[in-house]
């Protein structure tokens, strides 16, 4: 583990990897009416020879389900070391805009957006990233990274010839790298509530680790009160999580707070996800379920509640509590 990359987590990480590897940046766009819902995703993976090799660029059109998988040659994609600044081809991806001209046969999508407003994830020496200590930990099979939790969007797009006005829009930035996907887990994320400048993540994961696994809890809730983490580093637990059908309830409990919410899984589409390094895995994600949320504090007093209707939502596997 080279940990001078940890304290730049949303930079390139896999420079030395030479097979069975995948790493993977998640950009959701949304505009200022919500009516445009996209997500794309640049990336690389190493499979065990060259020719299994490549760079990628996934789309999902979250109000229609569709989805798109652009493939390039691995030698298209070159990456900054110290920072999110990554090129696939023509396009060009990074922590303040994107550049991007994709075009098959049946989908074009031509953008040049700026990112402005950014807020970062808060960083400490022992919290590098949202996995916090988990961050130095060698051999897991896959890491999460945060690069922008929020930031407003100036801009166009051309979907299809159709252009869409993307100014004053509002979008997010995270990330994944290692080998594999988790053997199961249930993630979601929304910027998009009633009250501005919100975020809400969650994401817990049946984690293989030296032979065994263990299931880690990572989730923040910022607020203009404040950020508040819950994750299994920070003595954070899943006092419940209930699933039925496409709906999740669940009550996550930190030694300072606790937060309950209600989340509704809506039309998706189909994103390849990696195994071994390889996009073997096939996952159904929606960036237009709901999500309902409460936030009290030890004495069981409310501090906020709020509600989205642009939330990101994956789930993989069942978890029993």
């Amino acid at each position: 583990m080279n940990l001078t990359k940890v304290w730049h987590q949303e930079a390139f990480q896999g420079t030395h990897r030479k097979k069975g590897y995948f790493e993977g940046w998640y950009l959701k766009l949304i505009d200022q009416t919500r009516t445009a819902v996209f997500a794309l995703i640049p990336g690389v993976s190493i499979g065990k020879t060259k020719e299994e090799s490549h760079a990628f660029v996934q789309l999902i059109n979250a109000v229609t389900g569709k989805t798109e998988y652009f493939r390039f040659a691995f030698d298209a994609f070159s990456a900054d070391r110290k920072k999110f600044d990554v090129r696939i081809g023509n396009n060009h991806f990074w922590d303040g805009g994107i550049d991007v001209d994709l075009q098959n046969d049946t989908t074009s999508l031509k953008a040049s957006l700026r990112f402005e407003n950014i807020e970062k994830y808060p960083t400490s020496l022992l919290h590098p990233g949202i996995m916090g200590p988990f961050s130095f930990v060698p051999g897991m099979e896959c890491y999460h990274g945060i690069v922008n939790i929020r930031h407003t969007i100036v801009g166009t797009m051309t979907y299809n010839g159709a252009l869409l006005e993307m100014t004053g829009g509002e979008g997010y930035i995270e990330k994944d790298w290692g080998k594999s996907f988790p053997q199961a887990w249930l993630w979601m994320q929304a910027n998009h509530f009633a009250n501005p400048n919100s975020s809400f993540m969650f994401s817990i994961a049946r984690i293989p680790w030296l032979g065994t696994s263990f299931t880690g809890l990572i989730s923040f809730l910022r607020t203009e009160q404040g950020l508040f983490r819950f994750a299994t580093y920070n003595g954070s637990k899943v006092q419940s999580l209930k699933m039925n059908g496409d709906q999740i309830k669940a009550t996550l409990k930190s030694p300072t707070h606790m937060l309950s919410f209600t989340a509704n899984y809506a039309r998706g589409g189909i994103l390849k996800a990696p195994k071994n390094g390889m996009m073997l895995r096939e996952i159904e994600e929606s960036i237009t379920a709901e999500i309902s949320l409460e936030l009290y504090d030890h004495h069981g007093n409310m501090l906020y509640q709020d509600a989205s209707n642009r939330a990101g939502m994956e789930i993989a596997g069942q978890f029993d509590y």
